[in-house]
């Protein structure tokens, strides 16, 4: 196989600090080999391991994953937070998964792959760590392991498919144009973060009624540069309009919302039917927006490196936030906060971690739509944990925890790439209610 390329994230560090939330929150599915080879390697109870299960469960005709804990945690999750399997045999010992996390890795292009990271590990939301540019050669090792013989070239994601034009579709060249843009126009720091979001998403419509059959190389530039600039004149500073989203907005809103902070571990699966008719029933009141907020299953290294949300140290009075004490201003648009989700976008552009194979073959345009969500559900979340401590403002560890917690879902949980799913994004898009999130929850 021909020598894979690979595009980084430069802006993010990342090392492992070992708060154990990847252990406890994420069902890891092995492959046969990867059985065979935790088979073979004799785990007994003088090693900390358990005899009373076994530590492979079978879950599918040839599926297997590790097994749990009585708490939840991986069955090789020591005391001290720390994997069994890479004490005693080494990290190249682990399963792929365990040792790919927090990175992403997706196609890029001929023989090239672009990394990005998952920011529901807190270390990245933190920016804790080395440069990602400095550790190439072992992220470059888990790549060649990840495709292990099996690359092909994939075609780029569809720019959009709308009508009458249909597919538009760009080679990758012209595709990476597209990234380009996207990622100059969320650094340009001129403007707070929303103001940009919203001025991509203006030329995104310009770029809907095009078609790119003629338009490539030197012309798409100029395309770009017009487009931009457009939406720039249209928006030109920070003196942004607030607009309430309508209420079948705020519905499809909540909707999405509370799918991005459920958060689904091995003992939430162990809950039965009295776990679902919970789930059913906070279902129904995210629906309504009445009454006060259900309760939330938090990620424990959410908990543990951010504190809890529900943790209110008795400030909050008894029975809880109400969903309308989320709808006022949070003082939302700060720099460190914005410097934190700016971090996040160019990283999720950067590492094409946003459309196509990534984000359920969606197109740029839906993708990124998408992706802009992100920000109102990060901010009505950070609302939700300020409220619970009986604070009027959101704090930077607020928006960190929150974008821990949705990103935990981002691009993975299947219920968000189901058509009804992805269909309310485009409707939003459509009803002209996206900007009017955005505006809404930045305040």
């Amino acid at each position: 196989m021909a020598q894979t390329n690979l595009h980084l994230p430069v802006i993010q560090n990342w090392d492992c600090h070992n708060c154990g939330g990847c252990c406890r929150e994420h069902l890891i599915e092995i492959t046969a080999e990867e059985k065979r080879r935790i088979e073979r390697q004799n785990w007994t109870a003088a090693d900390g391991i358990s005899m009373a299960r076994p530590v492979i469960q079978k879950i599918g005709r040839n599926r297997f994953r590790l097994a749990h804990q009585d708490d939840g945690a991986c069955v090789f999750l020591d005391e001290r937070g720390l994997c069994r399997i890479h004490a005693k045999h080494g990290e190249p010992s682990k399963p792929l998964a365990c040792k790919v996390y927090p990175y992403a890795v997706h196609p890029a292009g001929p023989q090239k792959l672009a990394v990005s990271l998952r920011f529901s590990c807190p270390s990245v939301v933190q920016n804790l760590g080395p440069s990602v540019a400095s550790q190439t050669a072992a992220i470059g090792h888990l790549s060649c392991e990840i495709v292990a013989g099996k690359h092909r070239d994939h075609a780029p994601p569809i720019i959009h498919d709308s009508q009458p034009h249909g597919v538009q579709q760009a080679t990758w060249p012209d595709f990476h144009r597209f990234l380009k843009t996207l990622d100059g126009c969320v650094a340009d720091d001129s403007v707070v973060l929303v103001v940009r979001l919203m001025r991509i998403l203006a030329w995104l419509e310009l770029v809907e009624q095009s078609q790119f059959q003629t338009i490539r190389g030197a012309k798409l530039e100029d395309y770009l540069s017009l487009v931009t600039n457009a939406a720039t004149q249209a928006q030109p500073d920070n003196d942004l309009p607030i607009h309430q989203p309508n209420r079948m907005a705020r519905v499809m809103f909540r909707l999405i919302a509370a799918q991005y902070a459920r958060h689904d571990t091995e003992t939430l699966v162990r809950g039965g039917v009295i776990t679902r008719l919970a789930l059913l029933s906070a279902a129904l009141r995210f629906t309504t927006g009445i009454g006060r907020i259900p309760s939330l299953n938090e990620s424990a290294s959410v908990s543990r490196v951010f504190g809890s949300a529900d943790d209110t140290d008795g400030v909050h009075p008894i029975g809880g936030v109400r969903f309308s004490d989320l709808e006022m201003p949070y003082g939302g648009r700060r720099s460190d906060i914005d410097d934190l989700l700016t971090r996040y976008y160019r990283v999720k552009i950067q590492g094409l971690h946003f459309c196509g194979p990534a984000q359920f073959e969606t197109s740029l345009l839906d993708g990124f739509r998408g992706l802009a969500l992100m920000y109102p559900i990060i901010m009505w979340l950070a609302r939700l944990r300020a409220a619970r401590r009986g604070a009027e403002a959101v704090n930077l560890a607020d928006v960190q925890a929150s974008l821990a917690t949705a990103d935990h879902n981002y691009g993975y949980s299947p219920a968000l790439g189901t058509r009804s799913a992805l269909r309310r994004v485009t409707l939003l898009s459509r009803m002209k209610q996206l900007t009017s999130l955005l505006s809404w929850y930045s305040q």
